[in-house]
């Protein structure tokens, strides 16, 4: 493989598992070296001492890890987050790993899609991620896969496994970038205030609450003196308003006098009597609203019932 991305003076990582090539990995730091100079910095550093996290932080510019050998594995998100720590801010992760495209298979350690990948390196803090390469996994490489990585040693298994996988697991390569700046990293925001020995004061919220009567308005001062003189009533009268005498609304009248007045110039609703008192007598001497109409005539006094099937249902 190429490394026409590694500038000289980079320091660059890569990752030994226990399935990689060891004349790959050789080579590999061999052409490295030449092309970082005496300035940088080449290292091989297995797979378990990252898990365990020997590792320095903010160290390395670029880390390669599953290049090296035909068989590759899953990384676990605390391998991610031990590659986004290693990484100096702005440094790069090259990564091959296999994915399936369609999840299902329980018999398997790989449980990731391409975007549940790049889920997983999103959680571990890396940001811009480039997916350069997805290629199918050969028939054959398959059952070394399912056999020497997988440790899946039945012959009628791993034949089921083979077929049902074929065309499913792929090998992917993903390019993903730490941020330019350390995870926890503070700034002062550019207008904030700086004492006399550099540091920035932090200003009190105005919004906040305390038990301190200091932090409220005391709201007799808001008043001035005139606020405090009751007015006068004959200065609530508009000037248009015609006062004195009989009581009289101006036009466009806003006081409420015209509505008094309009209330005051109508009569008093009359109460509601019987005025022809021969509601005993029967229909023929009833008024059209006499409670009385469709009923026989009875004695004054006298208890009204009705007899008969009156009040039955006619159905």
């Amino acid at each position: 493989m190429s490394f026409t991305q590694v500038s000289p003076g980079s320091k660059v990582l890569l990752i030994n598992s226990s399935h990689s090539d060891p004349s790959q990995l050789d080579e590999a730091k061999s052409l490295l070296l030449r092309q970082v100079t005496e300035n940088g910095l080449v290292n091989i550093e297995t797979l378990s001492r990252i898990v365990q996290g020997d590792l320095p932080n903010s160290t390395y510019n670029i880390i390669y890890t599953n290049y090296f050998g035909t068989l590759a594995s899953a990384h676990n998100t605390a391998t991610l987050s031990k590659f986004a720590s290693t990484l100096v801010p702005g440094g790069i992760l090259y990564l091959k790993e296999p994915v399936l495209l369609t999840l299902g298979f329980a018999e398997i350690p790989i449980t990731r899609t391409t975007q549940d990948l790049i889920g997983e390196l999103k959680l571990s803090g890396f940001v811009d991620f480039e997916i350069r390469n997805a290629t199918k996994v050969e028939f054959n490489d398959l059952a070394n896969i399912i056999e020497q990585v997988w440790g899946i040693t039945d012959e009628n298994k791993k034949k089921d496994l083979v077929h049902s996988l074929y065309g499913q697991l792929h090998l992917v390569e993903v390019v993903a970038k730490k941020p330019a700046y350390e995870i926890g990293a503070s700034f002062a925001l550019p207008f904030a205030k700086k004492t006399a020995n550099g540091s920035t004061t932090k200003k009190a919220s105005i919004w906040t609450l305390s038990n301190d009567d200091d932090e409220f308005e005391d709201e007799d001062q808001l008043l001035d003196d005139e606020d405090l003189v009751k007015p006068d009533k004959s200065t609530l009268i508009r000037p248009d308003c015609e006062t004195g005498g009989k009581k009289k609304a101006c036009k466009n009248c806003s006081c409420g006098l015209a509505e008094e007045l309009e209330k005051e110039s109508k009569p008093a609703p009359k109460a509601q009597t019987s005025s022809c008192g021969s509601c005993y007598l029967g229909d023929a001497f009833r008024c059209s609203t006499c409670p009385y109409l469709g009923m026989p005539s009875f004695t004054p006094g006298e208890k009204v019932v009705l007899g008969g099937n009156m009040m039955q249902d006619d159905l």
